[in-house]
């Protein structure tokens, strides 16, 4: 809470003999006569305890008791509760009234509490780096991506976690082991751990924020954490009594009922029940009042409906209008553990810093907003505005709490970053640098997500590292407000943070595979095994791209013992036979036969295939009068038994094994695939030739139109864009024209008002010529002038 009480990191602890001599004191006190140096002695000790009690009562005025030097004095018989489960307000009436004493854990836990409560202002925001993480921190996430064996998340300010399958909840765990214990299917551990990937990309979508608790350095990711979804991790220090109606509750779904999902909160004291017609408008956005399909096991966020504490039950709402919009507002139910990442809280700004604002909220708490996490200007916010913030992560250690102004998160929802992708290579000039500090620069380009302002902008990161220059001080190459002249490549979208991260290496930008993304079915690559298993290959195409052989696509027929054959560091050519870039999932052939094979690929799963193409296919499975032949990109082909050869097929299974390479000719569109033959004839080769050089020339046709289509857009953007500078030139031409006309205009009036003889008055004696006579014959002929 200060430090999250601003400034104090570090605090005194009290001896335990200390603090047994003030509580409980057993030594017996023998009078001694005083004298009159003693005496001294005590007025200056006295003057000098006053003077530093006044001292200690200046700094803490701002705390919501002055409790730090009461703590001191106060010591009398014990009639409460533990301290550390009090609120702030309990806590301060408890430490104001008399009757109440402290034992010494009493006195420890409420010091402990008064670091997070508003003190002295910081002269900087504070920002987290993996440094400063320790297990059993709760902190704000962002779901990534989905790999065969965790979970990627982004953590706040640029760090990376990664969780296990097993670290999402007990409901999870039990439904992972009951399908890797099931033998009926005689399914691969390959088979069961893509089953069990393919349940958890129906529980989490990209972007999605979510709690997450750390627990420690990852053992096979050296840049990561290794984080936990369990909520008893997540609640840790919460109980029923902590919560309220209106605020939002972590937890994960136990099981499913007649009527709804019981939700497990990680502690057997209290439960959720979440009806079904309560998970309607569950995704951001979404305008479906249909109820949405959870799943044993996944972690949901929810609004609490109503509080019964005489069955320890709250009735929840899963709907994301509610979710996003629940904001705590009473600290009375507010402890110091209770208070986690993810609450939404209205803030006032207490100060505004140089690279950041310090907030105060709840009444007793203040928290800091890291520059990155400020929606606006740091020069458009005063102090005592009033804001909404979210709370990214709450250090128990060092005493601080981290809020977001963002309005992603705010709205508890993914940043849309638009068209921009990992791998998109940015050019020169097209990004202006927003901020430049020593080892890093902020970095913008216009938006092009779907509903947001015309100035909406997508910031980026660039680190020193991966700039490319040969400064140690980014200050001395770029300034503030000018264009970024490199060229850059998109390294990571962080979600959570709403930031790219850009890399000017000339190296990552001449990658040809820099993610999944640029890797399409058909492709020919070189790779290196990484590892070998029983029923699968691990291939490295790329640095981060990695590949899985199936056993039945080791070689022509199915390997038996592929450690026999494989070898790790064994440099191999493959082809790419299915990628899924937003699953990270690449799986790729040794197959010969379809590597050198020169027939088109069939990979278009709307089966627009022209009856009469030839191309390689392998058999998948069999039945008496059918056999299944695979393509790429998960399309597939069956063959009736009177098309697989004019001879007769005494049995699929022996003649036509799982696994071979087949040369097959489309007949039709069927309803679920294609219709095949392997009855190929001479004259199906020439109709299969002229079926290519038909298809050739329409997309040459095809290439040629939209060159000519581009052209001519060319033309007429050009040919506007000069009508634009005739127009703007004739305008020009015309204010010049009235400018000198004007000018003429002025010069003859000037000529003609010098010609003009001025007036003599007539000699009269009686009455003098007005003055204003002059003056209107003067003005006559300039009302000509302007009239020509």
């Amino acid at each position: 809470m200060t430090d999250f009480v601003r400034g104090k990191t570090q605090h005194k602890k009290i001896s335990a003999e200390k603090d047994d001599e003030e509580i409980i004191s057993s030594k017996r006190i023998v009078p001694k006569r005083p004298n009159q140096s003693d005496k001294d002695k005590k007025v200056s000790k006295k003057l000098k305890s006053e003077t530093t009690e006044t001292t200690e009562s200046d700094k803490d005025k701002n705390l919501f008791t002055s409790a730090y030097s009461q703590l001191k004095n106060i010591k009398k018989h014990k009639n409460a509760s533990n301290l550390e489960n009090l609120t702030p307000t309990q806590a301060k009436e408890y430490i104001a009234d008399p009757n109440n004493s402290l034992t010494r854990k009493e006195e420890e836990d409420a010091k402990r509490m008064l670091p997070f409560l508003r003190k002295n202002i910081p002269t900087s925001a504070t920002r987290i780096m993996k440094k400063d993480l320790h297990p059993g921190m709760v902190v704000l996430a962002s779901f990534e991506s989905i790999s065969e064996i965790d979970i990627t998340i982004s953590l706040p300010f640029g760090l990376k976690g990664f969780v296990k399958f097993n670290e999402i909840s007990d409901s999870f765990t039990e439904w992972m082991t009951k399908v890797l214990e099931n033998d009926q299917g005689n399914d691969s551990n390959f088979k069961k751990m893509k089953t069990i990937s393919d349940q958890l990309r129906k529980m989490f979508s990209k972007g999605q924020l979510i709690k997450c608790g750390i627990v420690g350095l990852t053992d096979h990711h050296t840049e990561g954490l290794h984080c936990t979804f369990r909520p008893e991790v997540v609640n840790s220090g919460c109980s029923i009594d902590t919560f309220a109606e209106g605020m939002t509750i972590y937890g994960t779904v136990q099981s499913i009922q007649d009527k709804g999902y019981i939700v497990s909160f990680g502690s057997n004291d209290y439960n959720g029940f979440l009806e079904f017609k309560n998970t309607c408008y569950y995704h951001p956005g979404s305008t479906n009042e249909d109820p949405v399909a959870l799943y044993v096991g996944q972690p949901v966020e929810c609004a609490i409906l109503e509080v019964d504490k005489s069955t320890k039950t709250l009735k929840l709402s899963a709907s994301h209008q509610l979710v996003s919009r629940a904001t705590i507002k009473n600290s009375e139910v507010v402890t110091m553990d209770s208070i986690k990442a993810g609450m939404l809280v209205e803030t006032k700004v207490l100060a505004v810093l140089n690279n950041g604002l310090h907030l105060a909220f709840l009444d007793f708490f203040a928290g800091d907003v890291f520059i990155l996490h400020v929606q606006n200007n740091l020069e458009s916010y005063k102090p005592d505005q009033n804001l909404k913030a979210r709370i990214l992560f709450v250090n128990q250690v060092q005493k601080r709490i981290g809020l977001s102004c963002l309005n992603h998160i705010l709205g508890y929802k993914p940043y849309p970053f638009g068209t921009l992708k990992t791998g998109q290579i940015i050019e020169e000039n097209q990004l202006t640098i927003e901020k430049v500090d020593p080892l890093e620069m902020i970095v913008s380009k216009p938006s092009t997500a779907v509903g947001q302002s015309a100035n909406a902008l997508v910031k980026g990161y660039i680190h020193l590292n991966e700039s490319e220059t040969n400064v140690d001080n980014l200050t001395n190459a770029f300034k503030r407000a000018s264009k970024l002249n490199k060229k850059c490549r998109v390294k990571h979208l962080d979600y959570l943070d709403g930031m790219a991260t850009y890399t000017c290496k000339s190296k990552e930008i001449e990658k040809t595979f820099y993610s999944y993304q640029d890797i399409q079915c058909g492709m020919i690559l070189n790779g290196k095994i990484k590892q070998v298993r029983d029923d699968s290959l691990e291939v490295e195409i790329a640095p981060s791209i990695y590949a899985v052989v199936p056993r039945n696509s080791m070689a022509e027929m199915i390997v038996r013992e592929p450690a026999k054959m494989f070898k790790v560091g064994q440099v191999v050519k493959v082809r790419v036979i299915t990628v899924d870039a937003e699953k990270k999932r690449l799986v790729v052939t040794l197959k010969k036969s379809l590597i050198h094979s020169e027939y088109p690929i069939i990979s278009n799963q709307e089966y627009t295939v022209p009856p009469g193409t030839l191309s390689h296919g392998v058999i998948t499975k069999t039945t008496p009068n059918l056999v299944f032949v695979s393509f790429y990109n998960n399309c597939f082909g069956v063959v009736q038994r009177q098309e697989l050869s004019k001879s007769i097929v005494e049995s699929t299974q022996r003649q036509f094994p799982i696994g071979r390479t087949v040369l097959t000719r489309v007949l039709q569109k069927g309803k679920n695939g294609l219709n095949l033959s392997l009855i190929i004839e001479e004259s199906d080769f020439e109709t299969h030739r002229q079926i290519m050089d038909r298809l050739i020339k329409e997309q040459q046709d095809k290439m040629m139109k939209e060159q000519q289509n581009n052209q001519q857009d060319n033309q007429e953007s050009e040919q506007e864009e000069s009508e634009q500078e005739e127009s703007e030139q004739e305008n020009e031409s015309e204010q010049e024209s009235s400018e000198s006309e004007s000018e003429e205009s002025e010069s003859e009036q000037e000529s003609e008002s010098e010609s003009e003889p001025e007036p003599t008055p007539a000699p009269v004696k009686k009455q003098p010529t007005k003055p204003t006579t002059a003056p209107a014959k003067k003005q006559a002929p300039s009302k000509v002038a302007k009239t020509k």
